[in-house]
């Protein structure tokens, strides 16, 4: 399901471009985030954008979003329980 929501993340960033998302806030709940399955970039306009794949305890997968050109997080699809 597609979702296109901002939400609050709780991300490290180490060195160089490494970004680990760890939990993020939605419609209030906070969910933390167990495994990342995939990563990949992409660009729009000016901004890099930062996928994710996470999941959660309860194995819903996410796509997550950090775009750097206005240093934002959102929430891009919910897929339940797999």
């Amino acid at each position: 399901m597609k979702i296109k929501q901002p939400v609050k993340v709780g991300a490290v960033f180490g060195g160089g471009k490494k970004i680990r998302p760890v939990w993020f806030i939605w419609e209030g709940r906070e969910h933390h985030i167990k495994d990342i399955t995939y990563t990949w970039g992409s660009r729009e306009g000016r901004s890099l954008l930062y996928h994710f794949s996470v999941t959660d305890k309860a194995d819903n997968l996410y796509e997550l979003c950090y775009r750097t050109e206005s240093a934002t997080w959102h929430l891009l699809a919910l897929e339940e329980g797999r």
